[in-house]
């Protein structure tokens, strides 16, 4: 596979990255919670889950599991 960008560019950000993924299955509930947060749902998002959650429950709404954060 081809290189691509600068040859004098850090590595830094892609092991970044790789480090995160990697992480990600170790995710604790904070750190889901806070990732969550910091990335909310759009409300077509929202209205799916609900249609979802309610399919899985035979029908009924289940509360949702937090208030939504929605950024502006």
């Amino acid at each position: 596979m081809p290189a691509f960008g600068d040859p004098g560019d850090d590595d830094t950000d892609s092991w970044k990255l790789v480090a995160f993924i990697r992480h990600l299955s170790t995710l604790s509930d904070q750190e889901e919670m806070e990732m969550e947060h910091l990335n909310p749902k759009s409300p077509e998002e929202m209205q799916e889950q609900l249609e979802e959650d309610q399919f899985l429950n035979g029908g009924k709404a289940s509360a949702p599991s937090q208030t939504p954060h929605m950024h502006h």
